[in-house]
């Protein structure tokens, strides 16, 4: 009778013993970039006269570095990941916005606003600060410097004849029933009523900023993606900061209330309220060229992430590389991030009418961006008609984690209103 005969069970040996799973999972973080732009992707670069190009053997040393330091140091690898000008001869820093962009606090900032000018809205009662018109008024400012919107109601006020802001808040003479509906919403943004705290500053303006503090340092949160993309983007060696038109210690402060400090320290915020005399408000160029000057970086290199359209022109304006919108914020209503977007690729506030070059909702697409913009530069070098606009992102398409929009796919865009303007 013929026997099967049995299989020598083999023990396993310390090669073939499964890794720990941190440093699995490090790999995985580690190769993510590669998984997602394989080294037989070809470049669509022939519709520009070239021929198609294989990824960069820069790309593969990158991916190769990654893969080492993980093995090296699987449990450090989100905060040693090697830098761009250690292993290409291109880097690339992400430029950030930050409210509405990074941080989920521009309905809170615009909140604080709305209820701080209020009392002073010309031909208004109390039972006409609805909920509605406070979202009005978030749509119509969202990003704007409070001065802005102080000095638009002030001339609204002298329109129809009453006196300034100031004369009124220093006599009292505020509507009581308007206060009450303002006291209950300044309690949700956890400030003090209205009352309380009238003669602890010597302006309107004053208030505004340290009761802006006072909300965003209890309510500030990233918005969704913002730390998933932070990380791919360390994975991937990118370095970033923040330029802002927002003040300090403001930004700081909702940076680490969302818990952003490990991502971006002090050195690493750019205001272009702060850090100019006078200040440099978007779409001004000078926040943006300053943060490529810190990290040393040519303006070209750059890559700037934007959700307003004078954001957008303040990148279009210092020449930033690549130019990414962002809809994603709970600021922009959904039904209304097509033509947010389309507003953004016109280019409205741009000294050359360059919009941005492609707007994603998802804020974890951003490392697909990224990442092509940089095998670009890095393939096509100084050869500045590979490099000309419009970008071509189809080859990206199925990358993509949600939607996204570009001047190609939204076609001709002349009458997109702005749902953010700023």
């Amino acid at each position: 009778e013929r026997r099967t005969p049995r299989r020598a069970t083999a023990q396993p040996s310390p090669a073939s013993t499964p890794r720990p799973p941190s440093m699995c999972a490090a790999l995985c973080r580690a190769h993510v970039v590669a998984a997602a732009a394989p080294l037989t992707r070809r470049r669509q670069v022939a519709s520009r006269g070239k021929a198609p190009a294989l990824v960069s053997a820069k790309r593969t040393t990158r991916s190769l570095v990654m893969a080492r330091s993980a093995l090296r140091n699987p449990e450090e690898v989100t905060s040693k990941a090697p830098t761009p000008s250690a292993i290409s001869d291109t880097a690339t820093v992400v430029l950030f916005d930050f409210d509405g962009t990074l941080g989920d606090t521009e309905t809170c900032a615009m909140e604080v606003a709305f209820w701080e000018l209020a009392p002073y809205f010309p031909n208004v009662l109390a039972e006409d600060l609805t909920p509605q018109r406070m979202k009005e008024f978030i749509r119509l400012n969202a990003g704007k410097a409070f001065e802005l919107m102080f000095d638009r109601v002030e001339s609204d006020r002298a329109a129809v004849g009453l006196p300034p802001i100031e004369e009124v808040r220093s006599r009292f003479q505020e509507d009581f029933d308007i206060i009450q509906v303002v006291n209950s919403n300044r309690a949700a943004l956890g400030l003090q009523p209205f009352e309380m705290v009238r003669e602890d500053h010597a302006s309107i303006l004053d208030k505004a900023r340290d009761e802006t503090l006072v909300a965003l340092t209890a309510l500030a949160k990233p918005n969704d993606g913002v730390i998933k993309a932070l990380n791919f983007l360390k994975i991937s060696g990118f370095k970033y900061a923040v330029s802002t038109t927002s003040p300090k210690p403001r930004v700081p402060v909702c940076i680490e209330t969302a818990r952003l400090t490990d991502f971006f320290p002090d050195e690493k915020v750019h205001s272009g309220f702060s850090d100019f005399d006078p200040p440099k408000y978007k779409p001004a160029p000078d926040v943006y060229v300053k943060a490529a000057a810190e990290e040393e970086v040519p303006v070209d290199n750059c890559i700037a992430v934007e959700d307003s359209v004078s954001g957008v022109g303040s990148a279009a304006n210092a020449k930033i590389g690549l130019i990414v919108g962002y809809v994603g914020g709970s600021h922009i209503p959904y039904d209304r991030r097509e033509e947010q977007a389309k507003a953004l690729m016109k280019g409205g506030k741009s000294i050359d009418r360059r919009g941005a070059d492609i707007v994603i909702t998802d804020m974890t697409d951003l490392p697909t961006v990224a990442n092509f913009f940089l095998d670009l530069k890095l393939d096509c070098g100084d050869d500045e008609q590979c490099l000309a606009r419009p970008y071509d992102f189809s080859a990206l398409g199925p990358s993509f984690v949600d939607k996204i929009y570009t001047p190609e796919i939204c076609g001709a865009m002349p009458e997109a209103e702005d749902v953010n303007p700023r």
